[in-house]
């Protein structure tokens, strides 16, 4: 049959992301590869009782009924709070806007503010999963370097004068590369964005996973031209599909009528169950023992790195999120790793895939899934492939 897709499929970014967890799956496959969480560290027990109140209070019934298009009032004001007195952002409830998880932010802004050919700014590298969603509305795709401490200033100004639509950037434990932007780098992109017609997108997902504090202030906090997004699924439930975004009020109308438009609302139940795990938990003392467990096992992942790996090979020391972020030596190409470390049951997440240019020498790896034994026996591997690609 021919086909009769639009020209938008086309468009598409091919990922490889969900097809590694099948294949972490398999048997005997140890994965630093995905973005999963540790799910040992899902409180299961607390969800359970979440869902066990709203499922025997008084509007039980309710909360399988369909809910507001924006999302649940005591929610979004749960998020508002925390992002006044976390992020430094001047949220209020009716700006919050839920959705099924942070993806559908990133489709949701898209379709509102992307024509094809439209110029848009991206960390190179950035985030797969956004780069993808993006990439169904044809934007030409500007890709600003990362450096230990932020974007590179001078390709960020160079590229604000194209007059893009949106800026996308994760200042927080970037994924895929760990980084975190310093405060002056987040002063001086305010700055920037000051007077241009620009919009940034900052994609707060792992923000609440800094190990012994927040990374710093969201720009959203420096700036009335932001979106801000973010969502529990790092913290307490992927599974869930919780997600958010924090829009400006002249935005608030126009995104409030995609929301409803093209899924009517983000889900009810869970919506429920998830405002009453948080009105039940405190979650500065519900986050301290993750941050603790993530900081332990990215120190154990280290050492192991440290003592197993080439003296080639050179990585980075995040200070939150789940990613280290891995080079081989200068002008190899990583895929080989990969596909080594595959031969031997090592599944690793190629970082090419996150740059619009270059990184063919980069490897993404996630050290908060693996338990301990399988990070070690995940490491033993790991050296046999790169001695045999390298």
């Amino acid at each position: 049959m021919e086909s009769r897709l639009s020209s938008r499929a086309d468009l598409i970014m091919d990922s490889c992301i969900m097809r590694l967890i099948a294949v972490a799956k398999q048997p005997g496959m140890i994965s630093f590869a995905t973005g999963l969480p540790d799910n040992s560290l899902f409180d299961t027990e607390g969800l359970r009782a979440a869902a066990d109140q709203v499922l025997t209070g008084e509007d039980a019934k309710g909360s399988l009924q369909y809910g507001e298009a924006e999302g649940l009032p005591s929610l979004r004001d749960r998020i508002a709070k925390r992002c006044r007195r976390e992020a430094g952002v001047n949220a209020t409830k009716e700006c919050v806007l839920l959705t099924n998880g942070s993806q559908e932010c990133f489709d949701l802004l898209g379709k509102m503010f992307l024509d094809r050919g439209d110029p848009m700014v991206v960390e190179n590298p950035g985030y797969l999963g956004a780069l993808q969603a993006y990439s169904a509305y044809g934007p030409r795709m500007i890709g600003v370097d990362l450096s230990d401490s932020g974007p590179d200033m001078m390709q960020l100004e160079t590229a604000l004068k194209e007059d893009p639509k949106l800026f996308y950037s994760i200042p927080n434990h970037q994924n895929p590369s760990g980084m975190s932007y310093s405060e002056s780098a987040r002063q001086e992109i305010s700055e920037l964005l000051a007077g241009t017609r620009t919009v940034i997108v900052e994609d707060d997902a792992y923000g609440e996973l800094g190990y012994r504090r927040r990374a710093g202030k969201a720009i959203s906090s420096m700036t009335d031209n932001s979106v801000m997004t973010g969502s529990f699924s790092k913290i307490i439930s992927p599974g869930m599909r919780i997600g958010w975004m924090v829009v400006p009020d002249w935005l608030l109308p126009k995104a409030t009528q995609f929301l409803e438009a093209f899924c009517l609302q983000a889900g009810s139940f869970t919506q429920r169950v998830m405002d009453r795990f948080l009105a039940d938990n405190d979650l500065d003392t519900y986050l301290g023992p993750i941050r603790a467990e993530y900081l332990r096992k990215k120190e154990l992942f280290s050492d192991l790195m440290e003592d197993m790996l080439p003296e080639s090979f050179s990585w980075n020391d995040p200070d939150g999120g789940m990613f280290i972020w891995l080079r081989t030596p200068e002008g190899t190409d990583a895929g080989r790793l990969v596909d080594s470390a595959l031969e031997k049951k090592v599944v690793l997440m190629p970082g090419k895939p996150f740059h619009v240019r270059g990184g063919d020498n980069t490897v993404r790896l996630n050290f908060a899934t693996a338990s301990d034994e399988d990070m070690k026996e995940g490491m033993r591997r790991l050296s046999r492939a790169a001695s045999d690609a390298f």
